[in-house]
């Protein structure tokens, strides 16, 4: 419990007053002056009490004063700052403390200790300057020297706390220069925590301030929020005029605690809802407390310690920070000071436990520093250069120390300037792993510390992914550096693969402790993969830079990678990369090296100087390899081998030391030729790096064999004869160029050979090896060790002369390389290691390395890397997994495809291989039959090793695998699909469909991805289903089908956008299967009729969403509708009628009415009538909504019409009387409804189109029906309909049809031609229909034409052979009362006359006729002058030859008999019975009708009517005269004959009063003042009261009339 401090300076006072002496008034006397002090902020008046106490010499006092102080200074009651005399108080305290450190007591030293760290720590007042090395030294000293444990751990303590209080405070107040701020930017990337020109800790207090601000910003709208809702409160009880009088104004402050406090509803910045109190002033979180101290929102304990500390240091940040320069230099000394007191060795071996002390604490402290700095010792060049300068030579030299604990802590601190300060310290960084660590691992003289804790720190490299990516980017990646990274992994790889199982290691490791250092390795691998997918994913996470490529993204990714092309690094990278391959290629063969060289742009040509230095860059190179190609005799070598050495550097060396150097680079070759060649270079360089030592480069050359000839005589075995020192030197006489060398160098080449050969070959390097192992103590292995390591530095360091530039990185760029380059020796360090072991915890490990090393390929798209890794999995997946790594195996693989399912790709196939492999066995501990392609039979042990699987693995893990598909990127579902489908097809073979079942659920699972993803998923399911569909297994297809079904209903229940086709392309497999199954015929059916049913089932359940997907179903109908099956009519009719029941609602989709129009067109030729007869009505429905939903769009309407009425017109020809009308009417019926908004075109394509060949139809059907099915009442009268339907309909649009009446003028003509038989007389009724109602609407062309054509017409249907008859016979040409004065003998006659032909002659000259005459009286004014004259010609023709063939009665009786006949026999059809006039009726051939048109015509149209009015008349005598009764029997020739002329005289008589009154009496009207009228008058007059049984009232009536004129006209003439 902290005290106030009044109370702590009363209680303090009061034990130094009891513990006083009588005699030491001054202290006494200063005490009561202390107590005498009232007004007091501080205890700096007792820093002279203290004094006196600790001046006393009086242990207790002294004990009280330095216990007082720490208390003081620890809870700020020292005014620090407070200037006595020329110093601080601070300072004076630390020195009044100090003062004690000759005391010998043990507590005395502990509070002292205790003292200065309270002093040396104190966050308000600092001590600076030369008095900080001082108390280090103080502590260290009494940390080293002292004995008593105390006084050990609290000199320690307080020598680290200190460490890391000033360290500390030197990256909070240290300020960067400006070219420091700049590096330091670069070295960590611009995260906002760097500011230049301010410290870290003023950028904490601007952070601080911020966030107070923004606290005060929070509680001015918490309160205006309360304000208005209090505000409104009072408003509602306002107008509701009640007062509350509990009702009062709430405190609105935000931190205060009210139970009456307005609950308001906000959120901050980060979307986060308000708390009681707002939101945390350190963490923006939800508020439900609030600090009493400072009133500010906080949200739990732990934020309000920040904010008090946050607090505190926002009060000193200002104050401190003007001493950053200071903060430096005490930083400087310190390190300093402990870099050289870590370099203490013992003079005095009885101060050697002392110095190690020292070391050890130094060591300690360094470490502290180092952990402890960050940003400003980085950047901070004076700093950096202590630890290049002092702290790496002691790393050096403590590392080589036989101390465990010196050992840890170099390595220690070796790990903090990896991790801190490698940018500055590359090439001696470098150097201590290359020859000092590398050492520990590789060598035999190294311990089991050595080697276990070299690997511990290569694991805290390898677990900091930053380190690891600079690490690979810096060395490995860079060109003459060597592959740092590679080989800290290539060394673990070797210890894992059995380095330390050789013999040279079997004194120093035992089988536990090399078990030990794999697991270590394999520790290491596992942290390095974890460590790079961790950081991968945490930077995608905040700045989503890596993103696997699609396949639409591919142009992008060439453009980036040409803009990393441009990068100097990457430049530098790919061509480190390229270096690497050449080695690989100069340790199989050098030549292809070259070329590799040269491919990659490394050198133009076979370039001796490049290719030399490529050789002295690269150390990996076979040695070997080296010595064969140095060796060769060609021209190309000896320059390469000439430039190679000009690379050494032999100044300072002796002969033999340059030898070694140089033979450490390459292996000697064993023929003398080429030995000579290398040892004359040599000699060369040698002398111009040595000049003045020997003579000439010959005098070196021969010394130089001479030394090689001494190594081999002494290092022979098989040599039992050695060559002695006399020997030597006799042999070496006069070899300096006639001079002898000196006796003690010759001596000292001797000595030197005879120890250490210049050169071995590596297996003789391992024998040695292997014998100095088993043959020296551990003292001298350490002792041996500390030599090669100080060699290996000398020698890197002299051929590393120079400074590398360091490049930063700061994103994940690089790992891609990085994992290219590593991935294959993590591979084989671990399949080796899963052989080897059988720890379960290692096994474990090594599967979770293998599946994160899985998601980081994957994640940067190194597919043959990753497939590697995923197939060494399968390996432990294959038969019954049983064994705890094939368990750990399957679950790892299936681990691999949930988590990292989007990077598997191709290796989907592997994983989904598995799946359906763990589905057989899950079948077989159901008890389900096994479906499996290889016959298995499983004993009771195999089914236990796949219970034990199953308890192991879930089985729903199978499910999640294709329910976590939903969660694959675009590219990964797609290669998820392929894998699936082509496995699936497998499974098929065997008539297995577990996958294909699965095909169906990831389609379901997927289907709500983009559209553009789903349409490439579903063109590779769409194969694979129409593969399956058209299989001759008729039972799998059906089952593929109905999964389809099934998937199909609910993949249509989604919306479709406009101008989309995803349905189509969905549905698309239904159509393919129908068309191309290979089932046989009958199975075809069945399997056709089951996908039919799909279709209405999907129709039925989907139909108001199906939009595009109705082209599929329409063309699967349309094909149906092909097939000669009423069951497939019978489903395709259940489709059609569900269409055709919403087509007027609009929803069908409006694109397929073309596909429905020819389905329906197919059903209308079914032979079911009522199916027939429903598909005509639906037709009509249809095609009347279309044409009301398409009005404007005229290009598809044309479309529409020609089909549809083509096919009603082509359905006429169906034999069933009930369709043909159905059709027709239907036909005409739309037509009638649907002209009036047709075009001119239109109907030119109507008449073209659909009347000319429905007239061809009802041409042939007549032929056909006739003899068949139909009567030829039902011919006559469905013909007749047809035609009064097309006559209405042109009749209606008259108009419209106008510009295509000759065109339909001549299809009359035509069909009359072609048939001439009833048909023509109903086609010829027809058109004279249409003149007769539409004439109005011809034009002059139009009546041209329609003269053209019937003169036409006359002249080919006029039956001559009947005007010409009379000339058959001389009595046809004599008068009939000639003839009947004698008796008439039946003749005998054979005429060559078609009876047939030419009553329907007759028929077509009646109708052609009554055409003209509508033409020349109906429509006689809008006819042209010629043209009445052409028709007047045509009448006048015809008159003649109608009337000579009617007066020959004789002629016509045996005309007319022979006719009869003739039909008899022939039997002719009677239709001329159904379509004649009265004499057709009476059974007579006559023209007597066409005879009167004729004569009505021609008196309207002749311009001289009187005298055509004559031939009348004298025919109506004519007639008069004739009508007697007859004479003879009736049964006779004569009796016949007058009988025959009595009746047609009936007839000319009754025909004539009709003409006579509607057109000849009129025009004597006209004329009643010429004589010859009334005289024509009065002989009708005549005629008519001698006429028997043909009086005509009107007639006589009119005839009075005109002669009562007359006579009227004569009296009034007289």
């Amino acid at each position: 419990m902290s005290l106030t401090l009044s109370d702590l300076i009363n209680q303090s006072l009061d034990k130094i007053k009891k513990a006083i002496t009588k005699k030491q008034f001054e202290l006494k006397q200063h005490i009561e002056e202390a107590q005498q002090v009232k007004d007091y902020y501080d205890a700096n008046h007792l820093i002279k009490v203290y004094q006196l106490c600790i001046e006393s010499k009086q242990v207790k006092l002294i004990e009280l004063a330095l216990f007082d102080i720490k208390n003081i200074v620890d809870q700020g009651f020292l005014a620090g700052e407070q200037i006595i005399g020329e110093k601080r108080a601070i300072e004076i305290t630390l020195e009044l403390v100090m003062q004690t450190q000759l005391e010998k007591e043990e507590t005395v030293q502990i509070y002292m200790i205790k003292a200065i760290q309270a002093i040396m720590t104190n966050r308000k007042h600092h001590i600076y300057g030369e008095a900080v090395t001082r108390i280090f030294s103080l502590l260290i000293n009494l940390h080293s020297v002292s004995k008593i444990v105390a006084i050990m751990n609290a000199s320690k303590e307080a020598c680290q706390k200190i460490v890391s209080t000033y360290f500390s405070r030197l990256e909070d107040y240290g300020i960067l220069s400006e070219e420091e701020y700049q590096q330091a930017i670069q070295q960590q990337g611009n995260q906002g925590l760097l500011v230049f020109g301010k410290c870290k800790a003023l950028v904490n207090a601007e952070q601080y301030m911020k966030s107070l601000l923004i606290s005060m910003v929070d509680e001015v709208q918490i309160y205006s929020e309360r304000r208005l809702i209090y505000e409104k409160q009072l408003d509602d009880l306002n107008k509701m005029k009640v007062i509350d009088l509990n009702l009062h104004e709430p405190n609105l402050r935000n931190v205060i605690i009210d139970r009456n406090q307005i609950q308001i509803n906000l959120v901050n910045e980060l979307n986060i809802k308000n708390g009681k109190f707002g939101w945390c002033v350190v963490c923006r979180k939800q508020a439900s407390q609030y600090c009493k101290d400072t009133k500010v929102p906080i949200c739990s304990k732990e934020c309000k310690l920040i904010h008090l500390n946050q607090m505190f240091n926002f009060s000193q940040s200002h104050q401190h920070s003007t001493f950053s320069e200071q903060y430096v230099k005490n930083a400087y000394e310190i390190l300093e000071m402990l870099c050289q007191l870590s370099q203490k060795e013992p003079q005095n071996p009885q101060l050697a436990q002392m110095i190690i002390k020292c070391k050890v604490l130094s060591l300690e402290l360094i470490y502290e520093a180092l952990v402890q700095s960050d940003v400003i010792l980085q950047n901070k060049p004076n700093l950096i250069s202590i630890l290049k300068d002092q702290l790496l030579e002691s790393l050096l030299k403590n590392s080589l120390s036989t101390e465990k604990h010196l050992l840890i802590l170099t390595l220690n601190i070796f790990i903090q300037l990896i991790w801190k300060v490698r940018s500055h310290m590359k090439k001696e960084l470098e150097a201590l792993i290359e020859n000092v660590y590398f050492k520990f691992l590789e060598s035999s003289n190294s311990s089991f510390d050595h080697k276990q804790y070299t690997l511990k720190v290569f694991n805290k490299i390898l677990t900091r992914p930053k380190v690891v990516i600079e690490i690979f980017v810096n060395y490995d990646c860079s060109v003459g550096q060597n592959n740092l990274l590679k080989k800290i992994l290539d060394m673990q790889c070797r210890i894992i693969q059995g380095r330390f199982s050789k013999q040279e290691f079997q004194a120093s490791i035992s089988i536990n402790q090399e078990i030990y250092l794999k697991a270590l390795c394999l520790d290491n691998y596992c942290g390095y993969v974890r460590s790079l997918k961790e950081y991968c994913e945490q930077y995608e996470d905040s700045q989503n830079v890596v993103q696997v490529q699609s396949f639409d993204e591919q142009e992008d990714a060439i453009i980036q990678q040409q803009q990393l092309s441009q990068d100097p690094l990457e430049k530098q990278k790919q061509m480190k990369l390229e270096m690497n391959k050449a080695v690989q290629k100069f340790n199989f063969k050098p030549e292809h090296c070259i070329k590799h060289l040269i491919a990659c742009q490394y050198m133009e040509n076979r370039d001796p100087k490049l290719f030399a230095q490529f050789l002295w860059e690269n150390r990996d190179l076979n040695k070997d390899k080296l010595g064969e190609l140095f060796g060769g005799s060609n021209d190309f070598d000896q320059k390469v081998f000439s430039l190679y050495v000009d690379f050494m550097n032999f100044k300072g060396l002796q002969v033999d030391e340059g030898l070694r150097y140089m033979l450490e680079f390459f292996t000697l070759p064993g023929e003398s030729q080429q030995i000579d060649r290398i040892m004359e270079k040599f000699a060369s360089k040698y002398c111009i790096d040595n000049p003045g030592i020997y003579q000439s480069a010959q005098a070196a050359y021969t010394l130089s064999y001479l030394l090689m000839m001494l190594q081999t005589d002494l290092h022979n075995e098989k040599n039992l004869d050695k060559m002695t020192l006399a020997q030597f030197t006799n042999l070496a006489r006069g070899i300096n160029d006639g001079e002898n060398l000196p006796q003690e160098m010759l001596q000292g080449f001797y000595l030197r050979i005879q120890k250490t050969p210049l050169a071995l070959h590596a297996k003789e390097q391992a024998r040695r090896a292997l014998e100095q192992a088993n043959q020296v103590d551990q003292r001298k292995r350490h002792a041996m060790l500390a030599k090669e390591a100080e060699d290996a530095l000398k020698k890197w360091f002299k051929e590393h002369p120079n400074q590398d530039a360091f490049f930063y990185v700061n994103s994940i760029e690089h790992v891609k390389s990085l994992l290219q380059q590593t991935w294959s020796v993590i591979f084989a360090s671990i399949s080796v290691f899963l052989e080897q072991t059988e720890d379960q915890q290692q096994i474990l490990l090594c599967f979770e390395t293998i599946q994160a090393f899985i998601q980081l390929m994957g994640r940067f798209d190194l597919d043959e890397e990753k497939d590697t890794f995923i197939s060494f999995l399968y390996r432990y997946c294959t038969n019954i997994p049983s064994t705890y790594k094939q368990i750990l195996g399957v679950q790892t693989l299936i681990k691999v495809s949930l988590q990292s399912g989007q990077y598997l790709r191709k290796s989907w196939k592997i994983v989904l291989q598995l799946i359906s492999r763990l589905e057989q066995l899950h079948q077989v501990v159901k008890k389900i039959k096994v479906d499996s392609p290889y016959k298995e039979n499983y004993n009771q042990e195999d089914i236990i090793s796949i219970e034990r699987l199953f308890q192991q693995i879930q089985y729903d893990q199978i499910d999640k695998i294709f329910n976590s598909s939903i969660n694959l990127d675009s590219n990964s579902i797609l290669e998820f699909i392929s894998a699936l489908c082509e496995l699936s097809k497998e499974e098929i073979k065997y008539n297995r469909v577990f996958l294909l079942s699965r095909v169906i659920e990831v389609a379901d699972f997927n289907m709500n991805r983009i559209k553009i993803i789903w349409s490439r998923m579903w063109e590779i399911m769409r194969e694979h289903f129409l593969e399956v569909g058209c299989l001759k297994n008729v039972d799998l297809a059906i089952f593929a089908i109905d999964y389809l079904k099934q998937l199909s209903c609910k993949f249509l229940q989604q919306p479709e956008l406009t101008n989309y086709h995803f349905q189509k392309e969905f549905l698309l497999p239904f159509e393919q299967i129908f068309s191309q199954t290979q089932a046989q015929q009958m199975q075809k059916i069945q399997l056709r009729e089951y996908l039919l049913s799909c279709m209405c089932m999907i129709t039925n359940t989907c139909f108001n969403s199906i939009k595009s997907g109705w082209k599929i179903i329409m063309s699967i109908v349309n094909q149906a509708l092909q097939e000669d099956q009423q069951q497939l009519v019978r489903l395709c009719v259940q489709i059609t009628d569900k269409i055709m029941e919403d087509v007027s609602n609009q929803q069908v989709y409006s694109e397929i009415f073309m596909e429905l129009i020819q389905a329906l067109i197919k059903l209308i030729k079914n032979k079911d009538v009522s199916i027939v007869s429903n598909s005509i009505k639906q037709l009509k429905i249809l095609v009347d909504h279309i044409v009301l939903i398409k009005r404007n769009d005229n290009k598809y309407l044309d479309q529409l019409w020609i089909p549809v009425l083509s096919a009603l017109s082509v359905l006429y020809s169906d034999e069933r009387v009930s369709v043909q009308q159905q059709s027709v009417n239907t036909l005409f019926e739309l037509l009638k409804i649907h002209g009036a908004q047709q075009c001119n075109e239109f109907w030119k394509m109507i008449l073209r189109g659909v009347i000319r060949p429905l007239f061809d139809e009802i041409q042939f059907s007549k032929i056909q029906f006739t003899k068949q099915y139909q009567t030829k009442q039902q011919v006559i009268s469905t013909c007749k309909m047809t035609f009064d339907l097309f006559t209405d309909l042109v009749v209606l649009y008259i108009q419209q049809m106008q510009p295509c009446l000759n065109d339909l003028i001549d299809i009359y003509i035509q069909l009359v031609l072609q048939t001439q038989d009833f048909l023509s007389t109903l086609c010829l009724e027809s058109l004279k229909t249409i003149v007769q109602k539409g004439g109005q609407s011809f034009t002059e062309e139009n009546w041209t034409v329609v003269i053209q054509q019937i003169q036409h017409l006359l002249q080919q249907c006029s039956p001559n052979e009947l005007f010409e008859a009379y000339n058959l016979d001389e009595d046809f040409q004599k008068p009939l009362d000639e003839l009947l004065k004698e008796e008439i003998r039946p003749k005998k006659f054979s005429f060559k006359i078609n009876a047939y032909e030419c009553t329907s002659k007759q028929a077509i000259q009646q109708k052609c006729l009554e055409i003209l005459e509508v033409q020349a009286i109906q429509f006689n004014n809008s006819i042209s002058q010629q043209n009445k004259d052409q028709i007047l010609m045509i009448f006048n023709e015809k008159y003649q030859k109608f009337k000579k063939f009617n007066i020959h009665l004789y002629m016509r009786y045996f005309l007319e008999q022979w006719a009869m006949q003739w039909n008899r026999d022939k039997n002719g059809p009677e239709e001329l019975e159904e379509f004649s006039d009265n004499q057709n009726m009476t059974n007579q051939l006559s023209f007597i009708k066409e005879e009167f048109i004729s004569a009505k015509v021609i008196i309207q149209l002749t311009s001289q009517p009187l005298d055509f009015i004559d031939i009348l008349i004298q025919r109506f005598t004519d007639a008069q005269i004739g009508l007697q009764l007859p004479v003879h029997k009736l049964e006779t020739l004569n009796g016949s004959l007058e009988q025959l002329r009595y009746t047609e005289s009936q007839i000319i008589i009754s025909k004539s009063q009709v003409l006579f009154m509607e057109n000849v009496f009129p025009i004597l009207k006209m004329n009643l003042q010429q004589k010859i009228v009334s005289k024509w008058l009065i002989q009708l007059l005549k005629l008519g009261l001698n006429a028997q049984n043909v009086e005509n009232r009107d007639y006589n009536k009119v005839l009075v009339n005109l002669l009562e004129e007359i006579i009227n006209c004569e009296n009034n003439l007289y």
